[in-house]
């Protein structure tokens, strides 16, 4: 759907992944790969399966994340260079341990889908245990979900 720069005119058109222009808002990467899409594909369909997956567990993940963990998501997400140190500081400076998680999900589901998946797979790592109660994996070896 790209559209052509008018010659002599003062308008400039963008194509939706914003190349040739200004965009109202920035896009991720994974953003502009999908408004470039000529339409659903089992890539595209499955597109924010991870942001689904985070926004579905989000109040139970509030509730059950200790603060460990939550400090060892942010050293990983640093590591992917999916938060800045200044993003990291920024969750943690929040007073309770919900507030650091409620933050924390909430940034990295704003980010898009890499950072998404990239907080699930670092959760699998950390707490089996959360992740089973959460519904990311099956219960763990030797774990009586009941």
């Amino acid at each position: 759907m790209d559209e052509e720069r008018e010659e002599g005119g003062s308008t400039s058109k963008t194509t939706l992944s914003g190349e040739h222009g200004r965009q109202s808002k920035a896009t991720s990467p994974e953003q502009q790969q999908r408004a470039d899409s000529p339409g659903p594909s089992c890539v595209s369909m499955k597109s924010d399966r991870y942001m689904g997956e985070l926004e579905r567990i989000r109040s139970e993940f509030v509730k059950g994340v200790s603060e460990p963990v939550i400090k060892g998501l942010l050293d990983d997400l640093w590591q992917q260079k999916v938060f800045s140190s200044e993003e990291k500081d920024y969750v943690m400076a929040e007073r309770t341990k919900a507030d650091q998680a409620r933050c924390l999900i909430d940034m990295v589901i704003g980010k898009g889908e890499r950072a998404s998946q990239a907080m699930i797979d670092s959760m699998k790592k950390r707490d089996q245990n959360l992740c089973s109660t959460l519904g990311l994996i099956s219960s763990p070896a030797g774990v009586d979900p009941s």
